[in-house]
């Protein structure tokens, strides 16, 4: 899974009361009524199967989730699987012969709805009267597929802006860049070359640039679907603002001393740029501060902000890309009603919390972002007054989400490596995506 391999602190579970028997309108998952006929007279618990992509230390976090739903009440018994293998849960859900309840991401929703393979959430969370108003909207609106609800999300996703405060204090700057022009200046101004030309220390967030493209554009004001959601809008004024910048700063230093740079390092280890204090700019996620200070123990000081916002336009700021990772309850499942009991426990604020502490993430729920539990993880403050930005987006749901990523990603590299303007890779990523959303 995205970014997984965090290890936190584990914390003494504190096994819950049970369950209530019927649904009583809150947000902890209590099975319904309806749920407790399944378990009939004899008193013995229906098997619910959760796979889950997890493995090593992160499975056995799962597994003590998954103990402690077993003990908070009679009616269901979960048994967990680690699947490290998406594409084999896929293949045996659609075979009838996979789990009850599994996990996944976001950007894959849409296309598994269209092959009919996840159960809509709306009836659990109608009957239930369940409560999801605290999801953050963007990670929520990602598990939505034409008007109707698939998939939960049990954390967030999303970049902001790294700073190395050394680097930029040492280049006058007392803070980081609050606008397009600002990141520019400041990524040329910190940038520092070999006597080859090659480069020593990066300025701009060119590494790792996966973590570039669609939030800049969102950053910057675009959007990749008309507000009626009826057109594909990959040629936004955030997309060409977004090539254009990066244009900017390869044609000061060279695309190929950039690329140079960039194939020299990998990604949160010893070589990574912003770890050996070689890069003063850079985007990256929540479990970026997690990776460097608790698994690499590096002492780097360093600041968080959002991106920077569009030139002229303030009001945009802190925008940017939200995905999630999801669960859902397939839609040829043996018990449903039970992978419902227990998916909806997991996604209540208590229990998202502890899956949440133990993974070094961000929850859906904003509800939880004030628990105590949560507030050593590194850089967490940060990244939750972020997640309530109403300017942060989900990319597009449908079908073809990810062939239209592909023709964007392909399009933009042309661009930024010259072959292509920004003008015309956007062309392209308008021709080549006008017949993917059907």
């Amino acid at each position: 899974m995205l970014k997984r391999k965090w290890v936190t602190t584990t914390l003494a579970l504190i096994l819950t009361a049970a369950l209530v028997a019927c649904g009583n309108g809150n947000s902890n998952g209590s099975p319904s009524s309806t749920d407790k006929g399944n378990n009939g007279s004899s008193g013995k618990k229906t098997e619910v199967s959760f796979w889950y992509l997890w493995g090593g230390v992160e499975g056995e976090y799962v597994e003590e989730l998954i103990s402690e739903f077993n003990a908070s009440q009679e009616q269901y018994e979960v048994k967990g699987l680690s699947v490290p293998d998406m594409q084999k849960i896929i293949v045996a859900i659609s075979s009838g012969e996979g789990p009850d309840v599994t996990d996944n991401f976001s950007n894959n929703t849409a296309s598994y709805v269209e092959k009919g393979m996840l159960e809509s959430l709306d009836e659990y969370i109608e009957r239930d009267n369940y409560d999801i108003s605290d999801f953050v909207p963007a990670a929520l609106d990602s598990g939505r597929y034409d008007g109707k609800l698939y998939a939960l999300p049990i954390n967030v996703n999303f970049n902001m802006m790294f700073y190395n405060k050394a680097l930029l204090a040492a280049a006058g700057y007392d803070g980081p860049p609050q606008t397009e022009e600002e990141l520019l200046e400041y990524a040329i101004k910190t940038t520092e070359t070999n006597a080859d030309g090659t480069i020593k220390v990066m300025g701009f967030p060119d590494f790792p640039n996966v973590y570039y493209t669609n939030s800049m554009a969102f950053a910057m004001g675009g959007d990749f679907i008309s507000e009626d959601g009826k057109t594909l809008t990959p040629d936004n004024e955030g997309m060409k603002k977004g090539i254009e910048l990066m244009q900017a700063y390869r044609k000061q230093f060279g695309a190929d001393n950039v690329l140079k740079f960039n194939s020299s390092a990998k990604y949160l280890d010893a070589t990574d740029p912003f770890i050996q204090g070689n890069q003063a700019i850079r985007f990256d996620g929540p479990w970026f501060g997690h990776t460097v200070k608790n698994v690499l123990k590096k002492d780097i000081d360093y600041g968080v902000a959002p991106y920077p916002a569009p030139a002229g336009k303030p009001e945009l700021a802190g925008g940017g890309e939200v995905s999630a990772s999801t669960f859902f309850i397939p839609s040829n499942a043996k018990n449903k009603d039970g992978a419902w009991a227990f998916m909806s426990w997991l996604m209540s604020k208590d229990n998202m919390v502890k899956f949440n502490d133990k993974f070094a993430n961000l929850p859906a729920r904003t509800s939880a972002y004030d628990d105590p539990a949560l507030q050593d993880i590194p850089d967490f403050q940060a990244f939750a007054e972020a997640a309530k930005n109403p300017n942060l987006k989900s990319f597009p749901t449908f079908g073809e989400q990810g062939s239209y990523g592909k023709v964007i990603t392909d399009e933009f590299e042309l661009a930024v490596n010259f072959k292509k303007t920004a003008e015309e890779a956007m062309k392209t990523m308008k021709d080549k995506s006008a017949n993917l959303l059907k």
